[in-house]
């Protein structure tokens, strides 16, 4: 191991519309900036692939099934009729459909790229534009890597978005839309295969089966990984900061591993022409299976 990883010290190498985080020789991180997704997938950057100070890959990319899910991203489903999700879109009484609808959401500036001791922040403006072309919303991104010990690291994801659209939008899920325990929306991590069937655990003690839509300030998923047979565990905690805190989740374990930060499973949020949104969240990154204590532990650190 390096002198870098030993010490926790981060580095950030920018090549071919992709943002790399080193820990010593190993990449902990990829931000795809300007990713070849097809249009009809929405396209938008997303983190993949993220792995633990192990070097277990804990994120997925195009998976047959999903083909939009791609890693750790941020998106909407719904937004006033338009899609920034991918594929088809839920519509009440007809079921999933295809629509000319699928948006994108691009990158525009730089706005700081800064890598200190302990920590690398990636700061950026993007812009949401429907399938005609429309800017209906400006978000300023920041990615923070940071808190690096011997068995894990934090990722901290702020979305500022302001509504540019002279417009109110709405934002919803399929949830909002009539089809039940289907909330998704805003940050969605998708993960590997080989987590399927994986361990879901709340802050309150819920599993898998009744953690959907639950609200709870922080939720972890534990999967065991293909060949090493090592396991690992991603918790996304909450910011007490979030309107509408705690957040209620999507998540599941079958037939795919995925969990969403929910801000719209239960009702949609209105967006007026300028208003402001901003949604901080938090991803701990971990090798093996701590036990409650720790991970409400990891927890209260990331997000205070």
């Amino acid at each position: 191991m390096s002198r870098a990883a030993v010490d926790g010290a981060l580095e950030l190498a920018e090549d071919d519309g992709r943002v790399r985080v080193h820990l010593g020789d190993l990449v902990l991180a990829e931000y795809v900036v300007a990713p070849p997704t097809p249009a009809g997938d929405s396209p938008k950057p997303y983190l993949h692939p993220l792995r633990t100070t192990a070097g277990e890959t804990v994120t997925a990319v195009r998976p047959h099934d999903h083909t939009w899910h791609n890693g750790l991203q941020f998106t909407m489903a719904h937004l006033s009729g338009e899609n920034f999700w991918g594929g088809r879109t839920y519509v009440r009484g007809r079921g999933y459909t295809p629509l000319d609808n699928n948006g994108s959401v691009g990158h525009v500036r730089w706005e700081s790229i800064v890598s200190e001791a302990g920590y690398c922040e990636l700061r950026h403006e993007l812009a949401w534009r429907t399938a005609a072309g429309r800017r209906w919303l400006t978000e300023h991104r920041t990615l923070r890597f940071g808190d690096v010990s011997a068995d894990s690291w934090t990722l901290t994801w702020t979305s500022r978005l302001r509504n540019t659209s002279n417009q109110e939008l709405r934002w919803g899920s399929p949830v909002t839309e009539g089809r039940d325990t289907a909330g998704y929306g805003g940050l969605f991590w998708r993960g590997p295969r080989s987590f399927v069937g994986g361990t879901v655990r709340t802050s309150d003690g819920r599993a898998a089966d009744d953690a959907m839509g639950h609200r709870a300030p922080w939720l972890a998923f534990t999967g065991r990984h293909d060949e090493s047979l090592r396991t690992s565990t991603l918790l996304f905690a909450d910011s007490p900061a979030n309107p509408g805190f705690p957040t209620a989740w999507y998540v599941r374990a079958e037939p795919f591993p995925v969990v969403s930060f929910a801000a719209t499973y239960h009702r949609p949020w209105l967006l007026e022409p300028g208003e402001d949104l901003t949604l901080t969240h938090h991803v701990v990154v971990l090798e093996g299976d701590p036990d409650p204590a720790r991970l409400a532990e990891l927890a209260a650190r990331a997000t205070d």
